[in-house]
């Protein structure tokens, strides 16, 4: 059996959480510098407000519904995403963090014990623990317990186990297909062209059909629709692809110094995460993007990808190498609105394969790099890093209604009185 876990309303309930007179009020969070709507609370969703919507569309209605707007605060959402995520590995031997609002458990080696039971205590000690309020699914594959997950929250309620035939059939006969995990806009304009309406159309195509025109990744969806497991939970680092970091600026940047400060920045952050995981990376790409949606500019969207010498994870190595890529992609005359750092070829810490005839040793800077992780997390975040990022940040996002760090930085945490 397998779980799936989320977190509803997860920046809604963060901010919220914080601030619990706006509970059961209309509350919406913004995207970077403040363009579009990326979560609402369900007061929110009742007067009319979609996910994506411009802030500049719904600011009236907003503000006639006395709306408390928010700006993203990643660094609360992240923190109490981490304390989420750590509250649930204590009910399962395998934990896979999905996103920062979702995971997957594997209740295999649950035995003797009544899974209603066992799911109604995960959802009360998370709530209790964290203030953050849940929804689980259970099922027998991964398919199915993230459809228990999305069927549980129609239905109103905190969780939901498909333990027996019985239950996954009544569930899967009228469960919308686009809903399904797995079936995006091209694979769900193809069913519709089979009548597949619901998950149980779905189900009752021939496997052999289904993998002629949506690949095996479709076969095994529908294999798993019929409780037979073909995804398996996967540790973090061997099922990440890519770990990227980018930010849009808060007004258009022409200058190279101050995209080269954002670019250091990233590559930090890019470092940091890879850290965290235990990984390591052989490949970085760096970018840069105009705005294609200003026609009157003129438009560049150069990128540059660049082998690591040697996998690591030192934000020096990485801070080095993508200031060097940002100066050789960087042209003049041109309005930057963003630039951005992935790092692709990620691979445990622990299986970098050296190199015979090279006496190359970062053990000194992943020292520094580990001693910067440590007074960050005493002091709070970018309390040290490296001058590359430069001092006075004037090219950050626009952050017009950004809340208290309340759990990351010591002046924001909240005093009992």
């Amino acid at each position: 059996m397998f779980a799936h876990v989320d977190i509803n309303n997860c920046y809604v309930s963060c901010e919220t959480l914080f601030q619990p007179q706006l509970k059961g009020k209309v509350v919406v969070v913004l995207s970077n510098n403040d363009g579009c709507v990326i979560a609402r609370s369900n007061e929110a969703k009742a007067i009319g407000i979609k996910m994506a919507d411009a802030e500049f569309i719904v600011r009236k209605t907003l503000q006639a519904h006395d709306a408390a707007i928010f700006s993203s605060n990643y660094a609360l959402y992240a923190d109490m995403s981490a304390r989420m995520m750590n509250n649930l590995a204590r009910y399962t031997y395998m934990l896979m963090v999905y996103s920062i609002d979702e995971a997957f458990l594997a209740l295999g080696n649950i035995t003797g014990v009544d899974l209603e039971s066992y799911v109604a205590a995960i959802s009360h000690n998370v709530m209790r623990d964290t203030g953050l309020s849940i929804t689980v699914g259970v099922g027998p594959t991964m398919a199915l317990a993230k459809l228990a997950n999305k069927a549980s929250k129609k239905m109103g309620r905190k969780f939901l186990v498909l333990d027996t035939r019985v239950k996954v059939d009544e569930v899967v006969r009228d469960f919308p297909i686009e809903d399904v995990w797995g079936i995006g806009r091209q694979y769900y304009e193809k069913l519709k062209s089979f009548k597949v309406i619901t998950a149980q159309d779905f189900r009752e195509l021939k496997p052999d059909l289904v993998r002629q025109h949506m690949t095996v990744q479709g076969w095994r969806l529908h294999q798993e629709l019929w409780g037979i497991p073909c995804n398996v939970i996967r540790d973090v680092a061997e099922r990440s692809k890519g770990i990227e970091s980018s930010q849009s600026f808060n007004t258009y940047q022409t200058e190279l110094k101050k995209i080269e400060e954002a670019t250091a920045m990233h590559a930090a952050t890019v470092a940091i995460k890879l850290r965290q995981q235990k990984s390591m990376a052989m490949t970085l790409t760096v970018y840069l993007r105009t705005n294609k949606h200003n026609i009157s500019h003129d438009q560049h969207y150069p990128s540059i990808t660049l082998k690591v010498p040697f996998a690591t994870n030192s934000t020096q190595e990485f801070t080095k190498i993508c200031v060097q890529a940002i100066r050789a992609i960087w042209q003049p005359g041109y309005n930057y609105l963003k630039t951005g750092v992935r790092a692709t070829g990620i691979i445990p810490a622990g299986e970098v394969q050296h190199n015979l005839f090279s006496n190359y040793d970062n053990s000194k800077q992943l020292t520094l790099s580990g001693l910067m992780d440590d007074i960050n997390a005493r002091y709070g975040r970018g309390s040290l890093r490296l001058a590359a990022e430069g001092y006075e940040k004037t090219w950050k996002m626009k952050q017009e209604f950004l809340s208290k760090q309340y759990t990351t930085s010591w002046q924001d945490i909240i005093v009992a009185k």
